[in-house]
């Protein structure tokens, strides 16, 4: 077995097994509604969910449906796409990464981009970002194979990866302006006839993808919602990194490094479209660019120590740096205890269903409706009386208006006091978020206003059963006034 392919072997298996570690956790609220979206009777009504602005790319839903329907719901299941798309941009920016930097440097840039602390994170997390990560290697390494050969099998190649990276990932669309600049290179006619056509294609995709999966799933309150999401200000560290880029640019379109400038300008036009705006930036929504900006800083870094190259010291010491960057991050997906979920919604519904007799009533907090369904039609388990309330909506459930600080005192107890009429008698089940996130959002601790106005009513809580960032509280209106 050559070097070559013992490297991508050893990668790939890093990264599975990092992505299994909390694979089984339980899914939380993010998680929760994109599972029951991949579960809907039909395509459109999963491409177009009834409840949530369905943000997640088609060909993404499309393969962890699949994923679903074959090895049946579970938690292990929903996230087998993300494990094999984080999987594959692992071995593809490896593969890119031997095509422009010596080994020892390729396996730096494949391990920082493979043990990105947010990477893992969402190689395990039913949520497109590894898909993004994936889409980006594949486009560069197909695009790098076709500069290195203008042959037309690599051009057909480059064409079915864009056509189908554009739909498994909606940010390809920052790097395929490079790619067609780069295929267009030259003054050569063949040159501009596929620039052009691969051109066309991908403002085909996207005029298609916006028709269809776009715009349907467009509303203010996602905008709203991103405003507040997003990293807001420059760092240091990112003011540092943008003005690498644009350094990294213009000496790419001085020299004609084409392989550069592809890498150069999806970060640039990521923050152009941060600063105007259009783009959410945050550290999960910038994953994408990372394959970019670390390969054109590792082909940096290797054209300034050129003269030491041929130097052991300096390969030896690049592949340390590799594995000591895969044991850092392995060691601390155990130190943070990631395997832990982020809401225990799987080990709350099974309480729920142990504990709730016939004649009691649960009622399951907005934020906490799309787990519950999704667990309890898991577990089979159809409890006789359930409610849902309607006031401290998380973004982005459609038609609900979930703008940070919009839910008010007097908004929950009125939706309260209408679900559960004064002179109700009997146990009441709540189930709600304790997650400091949600209610730093909605602007209100609603669960604990729920314990509070129900005992106001004569209703004392019972035993406060906590989970993971969930909190299970039976209420007796047994002698309620």
């Amino acid at each position: 077995m050559s070097t070559r392919a013992l490297a991508a072997i050893v990668l790939a298996l890093a990264v599975a097994f990092l992505g299994i570690y909390g694979m089984g956790r339980s899914l939380w609220l993010d998680e929760a509604w994109v599972a029951n979206s991949i579960q809907a009777r039909s395509l459109p009504g999963m491409f177009y969910y009834p409840d949530w602005l369905q943000v997640n790319p088609p060909l993404f839903l499309l393969l962890a449906r699949g994923a679903v329907q074959v090895l049946g719901a579970s938690n292990w299941a929903f996230r087998a796409v993300p494990l094999l798309l984080a999987v594959t941009a692992a071995a593809s920016m490896l593969g890119v990464s031997r095509r422009l930097l010596r080994p020892g440097f390729a396996m730096l840039a494949a391990a920082v981009v493979a043990f990105d602390p947010t990477a893992i994170e969402y190689s395990r997390t039913l949520k497109p970002y590894s898909g993004e990560l994936a889409a980006t290697a594949l486009l560069l390494l197909a695009s790098v194979r076709y500069l290195q050969q203008l042959d037309r099998r690599r051009y057909l190649w480059l064409l079915a990866t864009v056509a189908a990276a554009m739909p498994l990932a909606y940010p390809a669309v920052f790097i395929v302006p490079g790619i067609v600049l780069a295929v267009a290179a030259g003054e050569s006619s063949e040159r501009l006839r596929r620039s052009t056509g691969l051109a066309a294609l991908a403002s085909g995709i996207l005029l298609g993808m916006y028709w269809f999966s776009i715009r349907p799933n467009l509303a203010p309150e996602l905008r709203d919602f991103w405003a507040v999401d997003v990293d807001h200000g420059m760092t240091a560290g990112l003011w540092a990194a943008l003005i690498f880029c644009v350094a990294a640019a213009i000496r790419a379109a001085l020299r004609r490094d084409l392989a550069a400038i592809v890498c150069a300008l999806p970060c640039l036009l990521l923050a152009a479209s941060g600063a105007l705006g259009w783009y959410p930036v945050s550290h999960r929504t910038r994953l994408f660019a990372l394959p970019c900006f670390t390969l054109l800083a590792m082909m940096t870094a290797q054209d300034l120590l050129r003269r030491w190259l041929n130097h052991g010291a300096i390969q030896v010491t690049a592949v340390a740096l590799a594995i000591g960057i895969g044991g850092h991050a392995a060691a601390s997906q155990v130190i943070e205890h990631r395997a832990i979920a982020e809401e225990d919604f799987a080990a709350a519904v099974g309480l729920l269903q142990e504990r709730v007799g016939p004649n009691d009533l649960v009622l399951v907090h907005a934020c906490c409706k799309e787990g519950f369904l999704l667990y309890s039609a898991m577990d089979r388990w159809n409890p006789p009386r359930v409610l849902y309330g309607d006031t401290g909506w998380p973004c982005c459930a459609r038609g609900k208006d979930a703008r940070p600080g919009i839910s008010t005192r007097g908004a929950v107890i009125a939706d309260l006091d209408a679900k559960i009429p004064r002179g109700f008698s009997g146990r009441i089940w709540l189930l709600y978020t304790t997650r400091p996130t949600q209610w730093t959002y909605v602007g209100l601790n609603e669960g604990e206003l729920w314990r509070n106005h129900l005992w106001e009513r004569g209703c004392p809580p019972g035993p406060y059963l906590r989970f993971e960032n969930l909190a299970v509280s039976p209420i007796d209106c047994v002698n309620a006034r």
